[in-house]
């Protein structure tokens, strides 16, 4: 009778073995985070792991809580080429959140995403990441991160608001605005900001709104005081704050000439925007730094 009873405790927890391993296999993980904190490895799946597409932009967020570990979440904002824009960490502490950050106006300086891909169709997204993030307010506390996330779709969500912005591809440079700006003065005139995630920093000066220009060339050269192109570098120390305040001080400024070029106007989302190229001849002090001809960009009018 001995014999029998363990042969069916033996049977029984055969089953209950089997039935745990057809329950894991069972589990299909569509989205999932794996990343190295500092030495340490997490990992998020499912339904801790997700995001949406908006306009020209993908927002990726996933989430880790263990209370005998580590809670944190983490948030990615990249254009949909794979250009990254930035990246937030944050842990809750004391009902406020400890907060860290890529650096605010370079964050390639110091964060790289690669093997990027994305589907639009499906909305299938994927790529590694590797870089430090500085604690918001104190860029001498700092973190080390990399690893990689992959979502089977993200969620789509209509584009409510126009698109603007710069890029420019070459051997010599590569910029891709992750924050743009306009304002219009009393006087008329206007600036328009772009600011490079590899910390450079186009503003086009301007003595009225673009939409009253005629399509074609607006040049300028090194003299020019108004209706012109100013290029500038991040050469300060690393800013990590949430404001993102431009102090000159943090900034390189070169000689510039070239050429504003409008090449269309139109209305989209009830707003009339222009598109157009920009041909910049970059000096410093005499010394020609960069030749970017073809600068693309699109931005909103005022009228």
């Amino acid at each position: 009778m001995k014999s029998l009873f363990l042969f069916k405790m033996l049977i029984i927890l055969s089953f209950l073995f089997i039935s745990c391993n057809d329950e894991l296999k069972d589990t299909i993980i569509e989205n999932q985070l794996n990343i190295n904190i500092d030495g340490t490895e997490y990992q998020s799946i499912n339904e801790d792991v997700g995001g949406n597409e908006n306009c020209d932009k993908l927002y990726i967020t996933a989430f880790y809580s263990d209370k005998d570990k580590i809670d944190f979440r983490i948030r990615f904002e990249i254009s949909k080429e794979g250009n990254l824009l930035n990246v937030w960490y944050a842990e809750p502490k004391d009902n406020l959140f400890k907060t860290f950050i890529t650096p605010n106006f370079n964050p390639l300086s110091t964060f790289s995403i690669s093997n990027f891909y994305y589907d639009s169709t499906t909305g299938e997204v994927r790529f590694d990441f590797d870089g430090t993030l500085y604690h918001e307010y104190d860029s001498d506390n700092s973190m080390a991160i990399f690893g990689k996330i992959k979502i089977k779709s993200l969620k789509s969500i209509e584009c409510s608001t126009y698109k603007k912005g710069l890029s420019y591809t070459s051997n010599q440079l590569n910029l891709f605005s992750f924050y743009t700006s306009a304002t219009k003065y009393e006087d008329k005139t206007q600036i328009h900001r772009f600011l490079s995630n590899n910390g450079f920093r186009i503003y086009l000066h301007l003595s009225k709104d673009l939409w009253l220009y005629p399509l074609g060339e607006i040049n300028f050269d090194e003299n020019t005081q108004i209706d012109k192109v100013e290029f500038k570098e991040i050469i300060g120390i690393v800013v990590t704050d949430q404001v993102g305040l431009v102090k000159e001080t943090q900034w390189k400024n070169f000689e510039t000439s070239g050429a504003i070029i409008i090449e269309a106007k139109y209305t989209e989302k009830g707003k009339k925007m222009i598109r157009g190229k920009i041909n910049l001849l970059v000096k410093d002090n005499g010394q020609v730094i960069y030749n970017l001809n073809g600068i693309d960009f699109k931005t909103n009018s005022f009228e």
